[in-house]
């Protein structure tokens, strides 16, 4: 009887001890892998940025230090979404986070009164503005980031406008996002992507691009196709877009007249 007591204390000491060094494993691969984790998350959404700045291909393969490289080229700038005020510029701005500060006391503000229902209860208070030229085509580009509620997840995003009229889209890149698969997923789809490509984000001073149900017709300045099976996302990447275009074109407007100013003296 005491041997079996003996061995039954013996398999419980052996599973607790194994079960503890995982846990310490498993702990410290954690500690050490979250410094490499957000570094991958950086290079990530700057490789967009520069995507959607046109200054590299979505399938080019670059190094963090050419990524460095080329955002030293950008005009990076932190505005205050409520004076248009420029309060950062450069490596400095690139450090705002807009989703943290839209959950931060202080850093944050209330979303209401937009006719665009963005699906979120708080922004920031400031918001990254992007300006480019590729240095091979002389193309300017004014890049917006974008955050706002799908069906199923919060979507992130780029929208790139002609830098020489702060309108006419450039591209729409969809990054990060949780929708369905083969639905509304598709958001991230180029192709579906390049249908953006021309249109005009503004109607005078008013956001109005978006998308409709079916397909838009070919004269449609302002229509995008929608994505069969995901009515909800669509609806939510109009509230997104519009939400935020609307938001920023005091800012545009300041930019472009600050752009016109320059080329004057």
């Amino acid at each position: 009887m005491s041997k079996m007591k003996d061995s039954v204390f013996g398999t419980f000491l052996v599973a607790f001890v194994v079960c503890a060094v995982c846990s310490v494993f498993v702990a410290s691969a954690a500690v050490i892998l979250r410094p490499i984790q957000a570094k991958n998350a950086e290079l990530f959404k700057n490789k967009n940025i520069l995507i959607a700045c046109g200054l590299i291909d979505k399938n080019d393969k670059i190094s963090a230090e050419k990524c460095e490289e080329l955002l030293n080229s950008v005009r990076i700038l932190k505005v205050d979404l409520s004076t248009q005020k420029i309060v950062a510029e450069g490596a400095e701005a690139l450090q705002y986070d807009e989703r943290t500060a839209a959950k931060t006391p202080g850093e944050s503000v209330a979303i209401t009164g937009s006719k665009f229902n963005v699906g979120l209860a708080s922004r920031g208070r400031y918001g990254l503005l992007f300006v480019a030229e590729n240095p091979e085509t002389k193309e300017k580009r004014v890049v917006l980031p974008l955050v706002g509620r799908g069906l199923w997840s919060v979507m992130s995003a780029f929208i790139a406008l002609d830098g020489s009229d702060m309108n006419t889209v450039k591209s729409l890149l969809f990054y990060d996002q949780g929708e369905t698969a083969g639905l509304g997923g598709e958001v991230e789809n180029p192709n579906w992507a390049a249908r953006w490509v021309g249109k005009k984000a503004f109607d005078g001073n008013q956001p109005a691009i978006r998308v409709i149900k079916g397909a838009a017709p070919m004269d449609s300045e302002f229509e995008v196709d929608g994505i069969s099976g995901a009515t909800l996302t669509c609806n939510g990447v109009n509230g997104t877009v519009g939400y935020w275009l609307a938001l920023y074109k005091p800012v545009l407007d300041k930019i472009a007249e600050e752009e016109k100013m320059g080329g004057n003296e």
